[in-house]
């Protein structure tokens, strides 16, 4: 019987080597506005392309939640001119598993995670479409067809490391952690602030090339439109045996008042500021 006061080896084993095995979903990338990254990727990252990249996915089998399903967009970044990788403006999840997948990784990871109302996949006529839905609003609609992506040079460029079949593969994701502190007259505030970055090793087990179409919606909690969408690069439909996260890195410590701005939206709804 579960105990609000647990064993040893529950201590050793509490999000003990997660990892998101038996995905099954969408990758997709665009051209966006170059003035739209500078103005909400924070130093010290840097994009490197004007490009917006991300997934919608199902999480078959992690090892530390039941099954959900996954969605994200984010801006390849590079840290010191020697780290690329992901930064994240927020991931949204649903499904059996989202409320423990959401808490390990904000709690794991300080990872921008919200829960949809739904993750919607239909099928028709050769084409997947599929649907985030949160606080009634459609934020995500991605259609996938298989075949030749919308531009295939930059879309191979983009996907290529992950196309390649059976092979563990390593990938970086930058994330602002922080701790919130009190005042003795009640005002909030970020704390310990710094950059960390995470290690992935992903295996792909299929990988199927195609073309999409692809609009964002916003509401007042979310507001995605703002990663505004120039023209598709492409997307492809894979499945991942393995996506193990095993190293978090400390990297920088960054001033609060700074940070601080980048911090909320992504992870928090307009109600949380109190007006």
């Amino acid at each position: 019987m579960t105990s609000y006061l647990v064993n040893k080896e529950d201590v050793v084993n509490f999000l003990d080597n997660p990892n998101m095995k038996n995905q099954d979903g969408y990758m997709f990338a665009y051209v966006t506005s170059p003035e739209v990254l500078a103005r909400l990727v924070p130093a010290p990252l840097k994009p490197v392309a004007p490009v917006i990249a991300g997934y919608i996915t199902h999480m078959g089998n992690p090892t530390f939640a039941k099954p959900y399903d996954e969605a994200v967009l984010y801006s390849l970044v590079s840290y010191g001119g020697r780290m690329v990788g992901a930064y994240p403006f927020t991931l949204f999840l649903s499904g059996e598993g989202a409320e423990e997948a959401m808490l390990a990784g904000r709690e794991g990871a300080a990872i921008p995670k919200k829960l949809a109302d739904k993750i919607s996949y239909t099928e028709a006529n050769g084409s997947t479409h599929v649907v985030v839905t949160r606080h009634n609003v459609d934020l995500i609609n991605l259609t996938f067809t298989p075949g030749i992506p919308n531009d295939p040079d930059i879309a191979k460029q983009l996907m290529g490391s992950q196309s390649a079949l059976d092979t563990p593969t390593d990938t970086y994701s930058f994330f602002f952690d922080y701790k919130i502190d009190q005042d003795h007259d009640g005002h909030n505030h970020f704390i310990n602030t710094r950059l960390i970055a995470t290690k992935t090793t992903g295996t792909t087990h299929a990988f199927t090339p195609g073309n999409i179409t692809m609009e964002l919606g916003t509401s007042e909690d979310d507001p995605v439109s703002e990663l505004t969408i120039l023209k598709p690069i492409g997307g492809a439909h894979y499945q991942m045996t393995s996506g193990k996260m095993h190293e978090t890195i400390q990297l920088a410590k960054v001033e609060p008042n700074e940070i601080a701005p980048y911090l909320i939206t992504g992870r928090y709804d307009q109600a949380i500021l109190g007006k």
